[in-house]
C-alpha cells in the first residue's frame, strides 16, 4: 500500500513537472519539449513501454485516420468560428486575442509558427495530454473508476496549461482538450488521430489570424 501510494504521489509530481516546466523555465525555441519528452521517454522505458503503447504506432496512420483526423479538425475550426468565438462576444467584454498578432506583418512567421504548431501543439502536447497524462489517469490514478474521470481531468489540466492566455482562451483549451480525449478514446486511443486534429485545427487559426478573420465567420 505504501508503495503504491509513493508510486502515485511521484505519478503526480511528474504531471505538474509537466505542465508547470515549460512556463516556470523559459527556454528558447520550445526546448523546453525536447526535456519533457525526454523524461516521457526515460518513464516509459522504466515500465518498458514505449511511445507505441500511448497510441503512436505507425500501422495506426491509415488514411482513414489521416481523413477523420481532417474532419474533425474543421468540425472544430467551425464550433469555435459559429458558435463558441460568436457566444463569449455577446454575452462577456472579450479583449482581442493578440498572442500571436505577431504573425500577420510576415508570411514567413506564418509558415514558421505553422511549423512549430505541428511540431508543439500537434506531436508533442498531445504526446504529453492524450497520450501520456489520460493513459496515466486512466491504466493507474482513475483504475476502475468513472470512464469519463480522467478524461475531464485531462481537459482541465490542458486548459491549466494555457493560462498565460486569457480565461476566455483557457476555456476554449479546456473544451478542445475535452474534444482531442474522447477522440482519441473513442478511436480506441489511436494517437495520430487527435494529433492530426490538433495539429490542422491550429495550422487554420494562424491562418484566419494571419488573414484577419479569426472571430469572423464572414
Amino acid at each position: 500500500m505504501k508503495r503504491k501510494a509513493l508510486s502515485i504521489i511521484g505519478d503526480i509530481v511528474f504531471i505538474v513537472f509537466l505542465i508547470v516546466f515549460p512556463h516556470a523555465v523559459p527556454l528558447p525555441f520550445y526546448s523546453y519539449a525536447v526535456i519533457c519528452f525526454l523524461a516521457i521517454f526515460l518513464g516509459l522505458r522504466r515500465e518498458g513501454k514505449t511511445f507505441s503503447d500511448l497510441g503512436l504506432n505507425r500501422k495506426n496512420l491509415t488514411v482513414g485516420v489521416v481523413l477523420l483526423g481532417i474532419l474533425s479538425a474543421l468540425g472544430w475550426v467551425a464550433f469555435m468560428q459559429i458558435v463558441y468565438i460568436p457566444s463569449i462576444k455577446h454575452f462577456f467584454e472579450v479583449p482581442d486575442y493578440t498572442e500571436y498578432n505577431f504573425i500577420r506583418s510576415s508570411m514567413l512567421r506564418l509558415f514558421m509558427t505553422i511549423a512549430a504548431a505541428w511540431v508543439i501543439g500537434g506531436f508533442y502536447e498531445e504526446i504529453v495530454f492524450r497520450g501520456y497524462i489520460q493513459n496515466l489517469l486512466e491504466k493507474k490514478m482513475f483504475k476502475g473508476m468513472w470512464s469519463l474521470l480522467p478524461i475531464a481531468v485531462t481537459s482541465i489540466l490542458f486548459g491549466l496549461y494555457h493560462l498565460q492566455q486569457n480565461v476566455f482562451a483557457v476555456i476554449a483549451a479546456c473544451l478542445g482538450g475535452l474534444y482531442w480525449s474522447i477522440l482519441y478514446k473513442k478511436q480506441n486511443n489511436n494517437l495520430w488521430i487527435s494529433i492530426i486534429s490538433h495539429a490542422l485545427f491550429d495550422m487554420i487559426t494562424l491562418i484566419l489570424i494571419y488573414s484577419g478573420r479569426f472571430g469572423n465567420f464572414m
